[in-house]
């Protein structure tokens, strides 16, 4: 199955694709969707939106896993990364794909075995698993792309329990 994970934002927006083999999980892409906090607010959806269209597209997912908005200090950014999250709903609805959202502390749990894990564990599991290096320069938004990848092994691996006798 190919699974496209979503770590959802206004500035960067992770995205990775996987797909599931009986040896594990296949790395095909990773990576984010940026925008300017200079720009209009409605032009960061709209680039949101073709972003993720345009990772649908080219990779084909079977399904899509999104972490759910859980909790922010500022309501102004809960409400621009809940608006961020309808769009990217939309361009999967689009494209006529199931979502799935997982809560992060149940994507940690997964990943690492502790639903208190930070980002730093989860970002070295990751790398781990899928034997990645970071490029120099870009360490702090390779934590998105983490998430997305994150998130979408966390669904890889709650529908092959579910589809257990």
């Amino acid at each position: 199955m190919k699974i496209l994970g979503i770590d959802p934002g206004t500035a960067t927006t992770g995205f990775g694709v996987i797909e599931t083999t009986p040896n594990g999980y296949l790395l095909l892409d990773y990576g984010l969707v940026s925008t300017d906090k200079k720009q209009a607010h409605g032009l960061r959806l709209d680039l949101i939106y073709k972003g993720i269209s345009g990772v649908i597209t080219k990779h084909s997912p079977e399904v899509v896993a999104i972490e759910r908005l859980f909790f922010a200090t500022n309501a102004l950014t809960a409400i621009a990364v809940g608006q961020a999250i309808g769009v990217i709903k939309l361009a999967v609805h689009h494209a006529g794909l199931p979502i799935f959202d997982y809560a992060p502390m149940q994507v940690k749990m997964i990943i690492t075995g502790s639903g208190k894990a930070d980002k730093k564990e989860i970002k070295s599991t990751i790398k781990k698993i899928f034997k990645i290096r970071e490029k120099r320069g870009q360490k702090a938004h390779f934590d998105n792309s983490a998430d997305a990848l994150a998130i979408a092994i966390c669904h890889a691996k709650k529908t092959s329990a579910v589809a257990r006798p």
